[in-house]
């Protein structure tokens, strides 16, 4: 089912989920004014008040996909039929608390185990859980990485002989009675890692979700213009709400009818950014949010699909230092004289020491003494690596 038909919110009473969503995003759910009628119509609900929503999503829900609360990182467990897929693990520090987690649910093994890409946030807790839960196979992306935590989860892949897959764009897999396809990226050859992160839809039945990793614009132009199949219920909203992904082009291809945004709560790089928010805003997707709400779970039987809480009526964005033309906003700046370097092609800025400069095409190289505040005014966005 996309956008029409019953959507139901668990089983709580209506006063209770009132209730609840007004706590979750704090004093009267409202950063300002309400929002608009046709931003903010309310969810048909089917209430049973005989059974808590926990019972009832075991009842009913023989999908389920929980969103867990790693703070400024993402980790995403789905669970089909009685078999589970971790889409990332969060960062370093929140390592035991998702190994827990898996205890809590009384999760002893993963079908499947994936890395979108190699960002500490992503991976580090994939490391943990590898040593403590068996997993049966892991889907990795076709590139490699030089930092200690990537090395770390290859040694334990090793250790525990893990079978590694590293599909291409169009592969499907199973989980239970769900399909798990293969979207994007199309290579991972971008000069940007973040842009060679492993992008997944997800379909059980009428039901489906699409997970982008920490894509950035033109990894999500190219996800777009393949001709695979994105149209999404659920976006886990890309590269934690950041202005260099969830593009004008993927949402309007993907025309999701609500939003998972993981995000840690008063970050230091300003996600999610006030950009991302309204264009999620001013298509009537319905937002969940770690910082504000933490673990949000959505279940399905195939047909409907219903969640663990109402949707959040807080909209404001971080208040780090997200770079944007706000010269108010402090920003890195290069070295001495150093300056920067232009990718003309992607329109991304680096620092010259950058990796990714090391990677990148003469033809599409240029220098820039310019101040970073004006190289942004030109419309170019800082990289995810060495300027974040």
């Amino acid at each position: 089912m996309h956008r029409n038909g019953l959507r139901r919110v668990g089983t709580f009473i209506a006063t209770v989920v009132f209730a609840v969503g007004l706590a979750a995003c704090g004093g009267s759910g409202y950063d300002s004014a309400p929002p608009d009628a046709t931003l903010s119509q309310p969810i048909q609900a089917e209430i049973d008040a005989t059974s808590p929503p926990e019972e009832r999503a075991e009842q009913d829900g023989a999908f389920s996909l929980t969103m867990l609360d790693v703070g400024q990182g993402l980790s995403v467990l789905v669970q089909a039929d009685g078999e589970y897929l971790l889409y990332d693990g969060g960062g370093r520090g929140r390592s035991s608390y998702v190994v827990s987690y898996l205890k809590q649910q009384q999760v002893t093994e993963l079908t499947w185990l994936v890395a979108s890409h190699y960002d500490e946030d992503h991976i580090s807790g994939l490391v943990g859980v590898l040593h403590t839960t068996q997993v049966e196979q892991a889907l990795m992306p076709d590139y490699t990485s030089d930092t200690q935590v990537y090395q770390s989860l290859q040694e334990v892949l090793e250790e525990k002989a893990v079978p590694v897959l590293y599909p291409r764009q169009g592969d499907t897999f199973s989980l239970g009675d769900a399909e798990i396809q293969v979207v994007g990226p199309q290579s991972c050859t971008y000069e940007e890692d973040n842009d060679n992160s492993l992008c997944l839809r997800i379909s059980y039945g009428e039901f489906s979700c699409l997970m982008t990793g920490d894509a950035e614009r033109e990894a999500e132009h190219e996800l777009v213009v393949s001709g695979q199949e994105i149209s999404c219920d659920l976006y886990v909203v890309g590269h934690h709400g950041s202005n260099s992904s969830s593009s004008k082009e993927l949402l309007d291809a993907a025309t999701p009818d609500c939003a998972f945004l993981s995000v840690g709560a008063d970050n230091a790089y300003g996600h999610p950014a006030e950009d991302t928010l309204s264009a999620l805003r001013q298509r009537g997707v319905r937002l969940f949010r770690t910082d504000k709400q933490k673990e949000v779970s959505v279940y399905s039987d195939g047909e409907t699909y219903w969640f663990s809480t109402d949707p959040c009526q807080d909209w404001s964005p971080g208040a780090g230092t997200q770079p944007t033309a706000d010269p108010a906003i402090t920003l890195p700046q290069a070295n001495g004289s150093n300056g920067y370097i232009l990718n003309t092609h992607t329109k991304v800025v680096h620092l010259p020491d950058c990796a990714s400069v090391k990677q990148m095409s003469e033809k599409n190289k240029e220098f820039s003494s310019a101040t970073l505040e004006d190289i942004l005014a030109d419309g170019y966005t800082p990289c995810g690596r060495c300027l974040e």
